[in-house]
């Protein structure tokens, strides 16, 4: 059990004296619920230099490495007024880690810096004070050249983006990378979705106001040409539509852009790109705070030419199974989709359950190869039994190369 010394800073011009704040520090569980490390301060006053009080927070148990949600809210103390002035719309947040209290290596720090600007004008009645916050960056930053601000099939407005959140964080839908080569960022999201729901909605509204967010130690930021993608919309049987959906073009493109310093990733059409290795998949986990507990056959050179899973890694797989952990694992998407014509590794995916016979039965190193067996399973977006009736042990051995354990993003 930990107590930390909570406290942040705001970037302002504005005399301290007349700013107020009221912060809280917390995460949410899968209900929605707040699970506070700091119960809210209540109204206090801006230091000299800026700085908040300093906060002890709750007695917690959570590893340093544990992602918490900092609120902050600001009002504007009037000497004419009876009441402080609220002068933000809704509170401002930001993602940190708990070890970002207690180090002061920057990449520890909070996903992004609290700005506060404030303008005056002139009133009939005399001198009133509007109040205007700004977040690190404009309102928002990503645009598609088809399809720029203010028309109306414009994918990245605000209220696409908080419908499409809605839906994301009831799980209506997952992580999908539609026309594009992402399903590696796509199997990342898919596992902070599910044990981080609350971090999922942050970085979603981080990355669509400016393009920027972190999480842990992972820092992910799109550049330009991702921000503003060409080629989006396809024009076929299901009618005119973008490649990726909204949310999952800024979030699995804008990572997996992070990791290319040569080529910025532009467009869903850019399959080279788009690729990702066993190596990006283990960093993106490792920098998040999560833990890789076991791996098969990931490093570069294996995963080029490297051998199948076999039997005993497959009954390896299934014993690490469980509301704890993560199963992701690289395979040929023949495997799930018989209309692919490749057979190479091609294709990330996540064991949702463990590999079974159709009797319900997990395999074991006993299990003839000809069985046919089912596998429930994420990848493109959903979660089921994916693979196809008549598939065989040997044949999800044939079509598997790699994987690795994570456990949760905490």
């Amino acid at each position: 059990m930990t107590v930390y010394n909570i406290f942040t800073s705001i970037e302002t011009k504005t005399n301290h004296e007349y700013i107020i704040y009221e912060m809280e520090l917390y995460k949410m569980d899968d209900k929605g619920n707040k699970i506070y490390a700091l119960e809210s301060t209540g109204k206090q006053p801006l230091q000299a230099d800026k700085k908040t009080l300093i906060h002890q927070s709750l007695d917690i148990s959570d590893p340093e490495n544990t992602s918490y949600i900092l609120e902050l809210n600001l009002y504007h103390k009037h000497k004419l007024a009876k009441e402080d002035y609220t002068v933000l719309e809704e509170p401002m947040t930001a993602i940190i880690p708990l070890k970002g209290f207690i180090i002061l290596d920057k990449k520890w720090g909070l996903s992004r810096e609290f700005k506060y600007n404030e303008t005056v004008k002139e009133t009939q009645s005399g001198t009133s004070s509007i109040f205007q916050v700004t977040i690190t960056s404009k309102p928002r930053v990503f645009e598609v050249k088809e399809h720029p601000v203010g028309d109306p099939m414009d994918p990245f407005t605000k209220a696409k983006i908080e419908r499409a959140l809605q839906l994301r964080l009831a799980k209506y839908n997952f992580p999908n990378q539609g026309d594009a080569s992402l399903c590696g960022p796509a199997a990342f999201f898919y596992c902070l979705l599910m044990d981080r729901p609350d971090l999922y909605k942050q970085i979603v509204k981080e990355l669509w106001e400016s393009g920027k967010t972190k999480i842990g130690t992972l820092k992910i930021k799109s550049g330009y040409d991702c921000r503003h993608p060409t080629n989006f919309f396809k024009n076929d049987s299901t009618g005119y539509t973008p490649k990726v959906s909204c949310i999952d073009w800024i979030t699995l493109a804008s990572l997996r852009g992070s990791e290319n310093s040569v080529f910025d990733y532009d467009s869903p059409d850019d399959k080279f790109s788009g690729i990702t290795t066993a190596g990006n998949l283990k960093t993106w986990f490792e920098k998040s705070g999560a833990k890789i507990l076991y791996s098969i056959n990931t490093s570069l050179m294996k995963q080029i030419s490297g051998p199948h899973l076999t039997l005993q890694d497959l009954c390896r797989l299934n014993s690490y199974i469980s509301p704890d952990t993560h199963v992701v694992v690289l395979i040929a998407a023949k495997m799930i989709n018989n209309q692919n014509i490749l057979t190479t590794k091609n294709h990330w995916i996540v064991w949702t359950d463990k590999l079974k016979l159709h009797n319900g039965l997990e395999i074991t190193e006993q299990t003839a190869i000809t069985e046919k067996v089912q596998l429930e399973l994420f990848s493109w977006g959903e979660v089921y039994n994916q693979l196809d009736s008549g598939r065989t042990l040997g044949e999800v051995m044939q079509y598997s190369f790699a994987a690795m354990v994570v456990s949760k993003i905490p």
